[in-house]
């Protein structure tokens, strides 16, 4: 301040002097503006133009495939990590069939060596190595890498979009290395600049530069220059000043933020950020559109959509569900199915839609009231109620607690036990005088939901009550379950008591508990069975606080899924006769 008031006491005084400070002030005011025009011309010099453009994604497979399933249309916009195809292969599913059914025969011939070893020897001669263990491994390998090949013929969009063109039709042959359909993004990914040959300035890779839309009305972005060509091209006639005249530049690539607010096609400006007076702009980030996803929000309870076919032979009551990341589906357990109480469990989509394909589980012959599913490195497990039926009276299939793996589609090494006796009995040799009180009292239990956690099983009792509050049991080491085929009284415990009271219809009862983000969350149905609610249990010094969630009028939830590209539950609701109904809740 001080050296701009001697430069105008200078002028002020030696060169116009001491009478006319109006003129030296307007002087001064016409020499900043020359000097504001002189950059600010010198800037647009530097500025060059370009197309807004993004790159379309083809979808191929390098052997041949048949449409299965088409999930969009030509034009409909997708999310990244929806849906858009299910394919199949006759020729992958038979070398499937063979490599298992191999392994099998070879798994079967080392099991009867090793048998035939202990007793022509007497001796641990069972334990040495056998060359069969080799061609048993190359087998595992080749399942696995066969598995990986199955996965891949879901097809999920790789990023927000929309779909080009959809080439084939459902049942149809596709060759190898043939396009399916295409996929372009909803905004542009790139920026196509060319740069006169007459212009001087300097870019490099790296480099931080603006892009303005000249065709609409929108805020410029930033963008950085991934690209710069080292030859001199013919220009696009439509970004020259002349439409008659050949231009030549170099062409640079800039890569710009999603959700940038530019048109495909648009054509844009480009400058350079070392401009030396800039305005401010506005950044992609803060331009971004907030996307709602399919799930997001409170949903009311709408139909699930069964299919037919599946409806002359099951009865669909959903009682539980889990989210399957790797094929983007939910599992759902059904307490009711065929009259041969097959093992069969369902799978469904986002929008509530039950595929035709139903998965068995094998080496289970007959189960019933199957109420809860969890899943933990890459085993799923199944439990029923463990409780008595309609007529009071114990039985067999309705006891069971299931492990099986899960790779893909494909279940195998199922491991199943009679987990009700071998509980009763832990109870009623516990050394805790509170589980011996409350099961004392009580001709029988139910069970309505479980969560496998580390090494530990909980499980969510809808009965008995205690005092009004629901109960969950705790058993520590729960794989001797499977291993030994015993449960020792110390490894049970009460593990939380938890009253439901911020809901209408008290006392609420489990009817499902599950595990997310490292959080308990429950469904719980009223007294009358004619409400329920969904709850996120907060575990606060040793006490289980609920803080309800949705209170769901007049239907009764009972499974719950967590899934996390959506960051929502699955909720599905058990309506007996009436079509089951399903609803997600947003986890912020």
């Amino acid at each position: 301040m001080t050296t701009l008031k001697k430069l105008i006491e200078t002028i002020q005084h030696d060169i116009l002097g001491t009478g006319n400070r109006f003129i030296a002030m307007a002087w001064l005011v016409c020499l900043t503006g020359l000097i504001v025009i002189g950059f600010y011309l010198s800037s647009e010099s530097r500025s060059f133009l370009g197309v807004a453009d993004s790159r379309e994604q083809q979808v191929s497979f390098e052997y041949p495939v048949s449409v299965k399933k088409i999930h969009v249309l030509s034009g409909q916009t997708v999310r990244k990590g929806e849906l858009m195809m299910e394919l199949d292969q006759s020729e992958l599913n038979e070398k499937m069939r063979l490599a298992r059914t191999q392994l099998m025969r070879l798994q079967s011939e080392k099991s009867l060596r090793s048998q035939l070893n202990l007793i022509v020897s007497n001796s641990s001669a069972a334990d040495l190595a056998d060359p069969l263990s080799v061609d048993i491994e190359d087998l595992s390998e080749q399942i696995e890498l066969l598995e990986q090949q199955r996965k891949n013929l879901y097809v999920f969009a790789r990023v927000d979009g929309v779909v080009g063109g959809v080439n084939f039709r459902q049942g149809e042959k596709v060759p190898a290395f043939t396009s399916i359909l295409t996929l372009s993004p909803d905004s542009p990914t790139y920026v196509e600049g060319f740069l006169h040959e007459s212009l001087k300035t300097k870019l490099e890779v790296g480099k931080t530069v603006t892009v303005t839309p000249l065709s609409t009305s929108g805020s410029s972005i930033q963008g950085k220059i991934v690209s710069v060509g080292s030859r001199i091209v013919l220009m696009p006639l439509r970004l020259a000043h002349y439409p008659n005249m050949q231009v030549y530049g170099r062409e640079v690539v800039i890569e710009i933020p999603p959700h940038n607010g530019l048109l495909l096609g648009e054509k844009v400006q480009i400058k350079p950020r070392l401009d030396i007076f800039s305005f401010p702009y506005a950044t992609a980030a803060a331009k971004e559109k907030k996307v709602t996803s399919a799930g997001a929000g409170i949903s009311e309870p709408q139909p699930m959509t069964f299919p037919a076919e599946l409806a002359k032979r099951f009865s669909f009551e959903p009682s539980g569900a889990i989210y399957l990341e790797d094929i983007k589906k939910y599992l759902i357990v059904s307490d009711d199915t065929d009259k041969e109480k097959t093992a069969t469990l369902f799978l469904a989509n986002a929008d509530g839609t039950v595929e035709k394909e139903t998965l068995t589980v094998p080496g289970v012959d007959k189960i019933s009231d199957l109420e809860s599913v969890s899943q933990q490195d890459g085993s799923i497990y199944l439990m029923t109620s463990l409780g008595l039926n309609k007529k009071g009276k114990e039985k067999k299939n309705r006891n069971v607690f299931v492990r099986v793996k899960r790779s893909g589609l494909n279940l195998t090494d199922s491991s199943i036990i009679e987990l009700r006796p071998l509980l009763l009995n832990a109870l009623k040799l516990s050394a805790d005088q509170d589980l011996k009180l409350i099961f004392s009292q009580e001709k029988d239990f139910e069970v309505e939901g479980h969560v496998v956690l580390g090494k530990d099983l909980y499980l969510a009792l809808k009965g008995p009550l205690v005092e009004n509050h629901a109960i969950i049991l705790k058993l520590k080491d729960f794989a001797s379950l499977f291993d030994q085929k015993t449960l020792k009284p110390e490894q049970v415990s009460l593990f939380r008591k938890v009253k439901f009271e911020a809901a209408e219809g008290n006392p609420h009862r489990f009817s499902e508990l599950i595990q997310a983000d490292g959080k308990f969350y429950a469904a719980t149905v009223c007294q009358k069975e004619d409400c329920g609610a969904v709850w996120h249990l907060s575990d606060q010094e040793g006490q289980m606080k609920a803080h309800l969630i949705k209170f769901f009028k007049g239907v009764k939830p009972e499974g719950l899924a967590f899934n996390a590209q959506l960051r929502s539950l699955f909720i599905t609701f058990d309506e007996k006769q009436n079509n089951a109904l399903f609803s997600t809740v947003e986890i912020k």
